[in-house]
């Protein structure tokens, strides 16, 4: 009996100890997944807490950038003109520690550091973050063949019209040689005999009614300047200044005006070779292939001369926004002068074209530098005045559009005898009124024209103008005095190391942009 209670007492001990071992092989196995659980959730914690703060950085855009011109960017500036980075460390560390606490409960705490963040610039050597933020929720509208095609029909008919003046001189030059060398050789009484019949066909009829000669009426117009030329009469001119030498990305203006001498085949002669590179076709057509949303865009969010009011309402520190991107001048009205030079090329080429095809208008042009040349005793350059006169009566037809394009008008790339305005009649009696008076109706209105000189401008120099007018504006704000768009970001990248104690360390890392 007593062995068998011995035997019972040896195995219960035995079942207690193995128990104990059990309970605490049990307990140890809850202590690491209870460890493990607390790592990953202080993991994922420490994520959740890196991830709030670069979306709570970024919720901090400045908002007159995306009120006004739809970009959405950290101003890293804080309004002023100097990048403020240790207020933006001290942004991104607040968020994510108050984060990190808030995920251990109020008393929980952990030692934080905070690598220096790398942050992407929206302009930063390149211009695709910024692209982005335009063709956001814009079709991608690639530039079609035709604006190549108006392009090559432009220059092709700009360069015809300066051979064909080039070659009527010539010729001209060659009938006079011919007649002196054919007087020569007839002796001098034959010469004597020429004059005096050319004397003879010179001299004035008094019953005839002086010529008049349209190239002086088109040459007072001018001389008063372009603004008073190609503007309407009732037109008020903006007189708004705005120096850019302190942007972030300074750019040289165009100013483009110049002397027409309209009686003179080498001041016409030079004209034409002038404007063959006026508009940029070559430089310009490469580069817009994707460019097309940003000519929406700029019609979208600035304004020009003829708009009829602003799709976005601010205060502006130029009226001709549109008008600057293309010229680059600190004013208004010399931004207008160079925009309505360079519409006064194009439609004076295409106007100029039209002449040259149509017989009527070249017989009326012919038969009055018939009665010049007679006057003036140069028989011999008849057509070269009739030239002359054809190129007096395209420019005149483009001061027209102009004005007519300015007052809400529409003018066609190329016109044909239902849409010319200014007759011949008109060209004898031409005052500055007169130019007034077209209404059109058909073809492209003045922003259209604006595009198409926008899409032949070379991409750099133009998105870096419209920074100019953005960080402009924008500092018209009394918060954002020293706003500049290099200081705008884009994107950050920052990396968290969180000690929480008993070997808690955590790494964490988060890039976001927008």
């Amino acid at each position: 009996m007593k062995n068998h209670k011995m035997l019972f007492r040896k195995a219960e001990g035995q079942l207690t100890v193995f128990m104990a071992l059990v309970f605490f092989l049990v307990v140890s196995l809850l202590m690491a997944q209870y460890r493990s659980a607390v790592f990953y959730v202080r993991r994922a914690d420490a994520e959740r807490a890196a991830g709030l703060s670069a979306e709570s950085f970024l919720a901090g855009y400045s908002r007159p950038l995306r009120d006004y011109y739809q970009i959405l960017a950290v101003d890293g500036g804080f309004g002023q003109d100097t990048f403020q980075e240790e207020m933006l460390e001290e942004q991104l560390r607040y968020v994510f520690e108050k984060n990190v606490k808030a995920g251990f409960g109020a008393g929980n705490s952990a030692d934080t550091e905070m690598e220096e963040p790398v942050f992407t610039l929206l302009i930063d050597g390149d211009w695709d973050f910024f692209l982005r933020e335009i063709q956001l929720n814009r079709m991608d509208a690639a530039v079609s063949d035709g604006i190549a095609y108006i392009m090559e029909q432009w220059k092709e008919k700009n360069d015809r019209a300066a051979g064909d003046l080039s070659r009527k001189r010539a010729e001209a030059e060659a009938r006079v040689e011919a007649e002196s060398a054919s007087a020569d050789a007839n002796g001098a009484a034959g010469q004597e005999g020429n004059n005096e019949q050319a004397e003879d066909a010179g001299q004035p009829d008094s019953s005839r009614e002086p010529v008049t000669d349209p190239r002086d009426f088109v040459a007072e117009i001018w001389n008063q300047g372009i603004l008073a030329a190609a503007c309407p009469e009732d037109f008020a001119v903006s007189e708004k200044q705005c120096p850019m030498t302190d942007v972030s990305f300074s750019e040289a203006g165009q100013k483009i005006q110049r002397f027409i001498d309209f009686k003179d085949d080498a001041s016409i002669q030079d004209l034409f070779e002038g404007w063959d590179g006026i508009l940029e076709p070559e430089a310009g057509l490469r580069e817009t292939v994707s460019d097309g949303a940003v000519q929406l865009y700029i019609m979208e969010v600035f304004d020009h001369a003829a708009a009829a009011e602003s799709r976005v309402g601010h205060d502006r520190v130029l009226d001709y926004e549109v008008e600057y991107i293309l010229a680059g001048n600190e004013s208004d009205s010399e931004n207008l002068k160079t925009v309505l030079w360079k519409l006064l090329a194009f439609r004076c080429v295409m106007n100029l074209s039209h002449i040259l095809m149509s017989g009527e208008k070249g017989l009326q042009a012919g038969q009055t530098a018939a009665l010049l040349s007679t006057a003036l005793l140069i028989p011999q350059f008849t057509e070269v005045v009739a030239f002359l006169l054809k190129c007096a009566w395209a420019f005149a037809e483009s001061l027209s559009d102009c004005r007519t394009l300015l007052k809400g008008g529409k003018v066609p790339l190329m016109k044909d005898d239902t849409t010319w305005y200014l007759t011949w009649e008109q060209m004898l009696h031409l005052d500055s009124q007169m130019l007034d008076g077209n209404s059109g109706t058909e073809g492209i209105d003045y922003q259209g024209y604006l595009q198409i000189f926008l899409l032949l401008m070379k991409r750099d120099t133009k998105y870096r103008r419209m920074t100019h007018l953005m960080e402009k504006n924008i500092r018209l704000l009394p918060e954002y005095s020293g706003f500049r768009m290099d200081n705008c970001i884009y994107g950050v990248q920052v990396v968290f190391d969180c000690d929480f104690g008993q070997g808690g360390m955590q790494r964490v890392q988060t890039a976001l942009s927008y």
